[in-house]
């Protein structure tokens, strides 16, 4: 980062260099970007398939299964010791089935990672048909309505009118939805400030008046 010769390699200097994305990188590495960092624990998930991956730079003995065992907390709070296996210089992965939706938690007593399996909200996707029945009987008591705008996406869309009402009047009819007006204010106070008054005011405008008859003369 506080070489002198980088500017040499984006002149072209003995080939150049791959000098913008080496001090993009290395500027990430100083502020803890996770994916550049040498020692990490990740985990993704592909539908109901978790993929839980070590990376490291120690040279690890392959047959010290405790080294690469990690925790896996499912959200029904059940804690199962998974078995990590090499794959290439200093990556280590396994794949589990994630029967449950909902957050893991991976654990390898140093480093932590969290994984959603499945959607963030289960419940609002159980039923995602669009309905009025919801929301009518809350209408209804307090005196409103509630309306489409269209049945299907071929219907022409009919916006009611937004209309003002005074309290205790209906809030809906027919191709209008009433605003109630209950006017709720209230005065704290009031103070006046004349900008220019007795002699103080004339005293300004006669300056002012002095200030450009003497530019004007200039």
């Amino acid at each position: 980062m506080l070489s002198d010769h980088v500017w040499l390699w984006a002149r072209g200097f003995e080939g150049g260099g791959p000098h913008v994305p080496l001090l993009r990188r290395l500027g990430h590495w100083l502020m803890k970007e996770p994916d550049l960092e040498e020692e990490r624990l990740t985990a993704v998930a592909n539908g109901k398939r978790l993929t839980i991956e070590r990376q490291t730079l120690e040279d690890l003995d392959p047959t010290d299964t405790g080294s690469f065992t990690v925790e896996v907390q499912t959200p029904r709070g059940e804690t199962i010791k998974v078995l990590l296996t090499p794959r290439e210089d200093g990556i280590w992965r396994t794949s589990m089935d994630a029967d449950d939706l909902g957050l893991y938690r991976i654990s390898d007593g140093t480093r932590d990672a969290l994984v959603q399996v499945g959607p963030d909200n289960p419940r609002e996707f159980r039923n995602v048909l669009s309905t009025v029945d919801s929301l009518s009987p809350l209408a209804a008591s307090t005196g409103g309505r509630v309306v489409r705008i269209a049945e299907n996406l071929d219907d022409n869309v009919e916006v009611p009118r937004i209309l003002p009402v005074s309290a205790g009047g209906s809030l809906a009819g027919n191709g209008w939805l009433g605003l109630q007006m209950n006017n709720a204010t209230r005065l704290i106070g009031l103070d006046r400030l004349p900008l220019f008054s007795g002699l103080l005011g004339l005293a300004l405008l006669l300056g002012l008046l002095s200030a450009m008859w003497y530019r004007e003369g200039r």
